[in-house]
């Protein structure tokens, strides 16, 4: 069920470290959703170049971020004006049983940790059946539904990717992980592309992971152990690993790109690696700081739009 609110949330410009301040954009409507008997809210980007049957991103914010919040630092309405294609903000749930957590308001994405073990909350459901109904209301193809998210977005999107291929065609955890039940119970006959950017020094989300569960989150697995699951997966043949330039060299940080190709139906696997990279979003996010040498945003939709064309659906 779709309803309207009148309220809206105001964007506010982001100027990234190296690059002149990003579009200011109009304001969005809070719009509603309604899956498991609760009103979630979403906000939803096309911009005047996306024509019927666009493509339809998902960016999913990180724990205790908002849905403008990611909107504004990744600057996907940017990339979205460029190449015609809609992009869907959710916001997700603030935490309600008795824990800190719950005690500051902390919104979050369900994707299972054993912090989460109370909350009752299926963003699954709310998510696939968001993605349908959008789908249907306006036009855009269920072939060219996508998931990107930073963080505990990312970590969904994996659990996306892992249980509704059928809903989101590819997905791009940017510093995310597959919490281990997520990596044991995934469908390892279903092939599906996948694109990650991690930082090797990131101390939110460990680059080796976290199999014992010593910050007690539950156990969750190591990057490249992850990203050879999903290779595996999509049994690609061959690998490209190429240096980007290094645009700011005070930043103390490099990426190397690792570009897994010719797998089934042509499926790839992308993952930038961050040497000495912290928990970011490059380049814009934590703001005038981290890796500036990636443009996040612009190579997700590459990929996915690398994705479309091998899918013969662009």
């Amino acid at each position: 069920m779709q309803k309207l609110l009148t309220l809206s949330y105001a964007l506010f410009i982001v100027v990234s470290c190296g690059k002149s301040p990003e579009k200011n954009y109009a304001t969005l409507p809070v719009e509603i959703f309604s899956s498991g008997g609760i009103d979630r809210e979403y906000n939803l980007y096309i911009p005047p170049s996306a024509k019927k049957n666009s493509a339809l991103v998902f960016m999913l914010h990180g724990h205790g971020s908002t849905n403008t919040i990611i909107m504004n630092y990744s600057q996907m309405n940017s990339v979205a004006d460029e190449f015609g294609f809609a992009v869907c903000y959710p916001q997700g749930s603030k935490y309600t049983k008795g824990s800190v957590h719950a005690k500051k308001g902390t919104t979050f994405w369900n994707a299972g940790y054993d912090i989460q073990k109370n909350e009752t909350v299926d963003d699954l459901e709310f998510l696939t059946s968001l993605a349908r109904y959008l789908q249907k209301e306006h036009g855009f193809d269920p072939e060219k539904t996508f998931s990107a998210g930073m963080s505990n977005g990312g970590d969904m999107s994996y659990l996306l990717g892992c249980q509704a291929p059928n809903v989101f065609k590819a997905i791009a955890p940017i510093t995310g992980c597959m919490m281990g039940w997520i990596y044991d119970s995934c469908d390892q006959n279903q092939p599906l592309p996948v694109f990650q950017v991690h930082g090797t020094a990131d101390n939110t989300t460990y680059y080796d992971g976290d199999e014992n569960n010593r910050d007690q989150w539950g156990a969750y697995m190591g990057v490249e152990k992850t990203i050879d699951l999903w290779v595996k997966r999509n049994q690609c043949k061959s690998v490209v690993i190429d240096t980007l330039p290094d645009k700011n060299p005070k930043d103390g940080s490099i990426v190397i790109s690792h570009k897994y190709i010719d797998g089934l139906n042509g499926n790839q696997v992308w993952f930038y690696k961050i040497i000495n990279g912290d928990h970011e979003w490059p380049p814009g996010w934590p703001e005038r700081s981290g890796n500036g040498d990636l443009d996040t945003s612009t190579e997700i939709w590459k990929f996915f739009s690398q994705d479309m064309k091998n899918r013969g659906v662009l």
